[in-house]
């Protein structure tokens, strides 16, 4: 049903763009690939021995825009729009409960998104050219393998559980522009979902509780303009 719902968005956010103005057939067309580093924010969760809360180690990330230029339209800059699928992976550090470190620590927490990006380039001609953009969609975010065992109380927590949520996110960074075609691109991303609906475990009673995700990225990427 995540899924499903993830490619109805992906269509609609599609379909926008082939309906754009006929202003922008003078525009130019990038592919942008990247990679990124990421922090994720510490988010809680809810066992049957009671609340959770995770830190995760830092983590990488993977990017694929599409997306078209226009150039210098005003006299802020100029302004692109593009459409991004990422996917972001971090391992669990630990876990704490009522102050106790967890022990036996497994977990990751993954999230695929799909997104529009609206962006503004300062200086568009230039062989620098800063940027701000801002960006909406759609997310699925996963909570895998999640396990820890008290040590005080040998209660044990797992989490195996996701959700598909709107998702937003701002981007900061600069272009160098090696030639016409061709630019390396480093930001910095800042990630949110709406709080995400997950399940405890069937044997848990499958109890319904909500968590966060909120990751900060520094992203290295190439694009080129054809």
């Amino acid at each position: 049903m995540r899924a499903i719902r993830l490619l109805g968005v992906t269509g609609v956010l599609s379909a926008a763009l082939m309906l754009a103005p006929n202003a922008l057939a003078a525009s130019h067309w990038y592919v942008r690939t990247a990679i990124s580093y990421n922090s994720l924010s510490n988010h809680g969760w809810q066992s049957p021995s009671g609340s959770v809360s995770t830190v995760s180690k830092h983590g990488l990330g993977l990017d694929l825009a599409v997306g078209r230029d226009l150039g210098r339209v005003w006299a802020g800059g100029g302004i692109r729009g593009e459409f991004e699928l990422s996917w972001k992976y971090n391992d669990v550090d630990y876990f704490t409960q009522g102050g106790t470190q967890l022990a036996g620590t497994t977990g990751h927490t993954r999230a695929l998104a799909f997104m529009y990006n609206l962006i503004n380039d300062f200086r568009p001609e230039s062989s620098f050219d800063p940027y701000l953009g801002i960006g909406i969609g759609y997310a699925d975010v996963y909570y895998g393998d999640y396990y820890g065992s008290n040590p005080t109380t040998n209660a044990e927590s797992s989490l195996n559980s996701g959700d598909s949520r709107f998702a937003y996110q701002v981007l900061a960074g600069f272009k160098l522009n090696f030639s016409r075609s061709l630019a390396l691109d480093m930001a910095y991303n800042w990630f949110a979902l709406a709080d995400p609906s997950l399940h405890e475990p069937y044997s848990a009673g499958h109890g319904t509780f909500t968590s966060s995700y909120r990751a900060s990225s520094l992203v290295l990427g190439l694009d080129w303009t054809f």
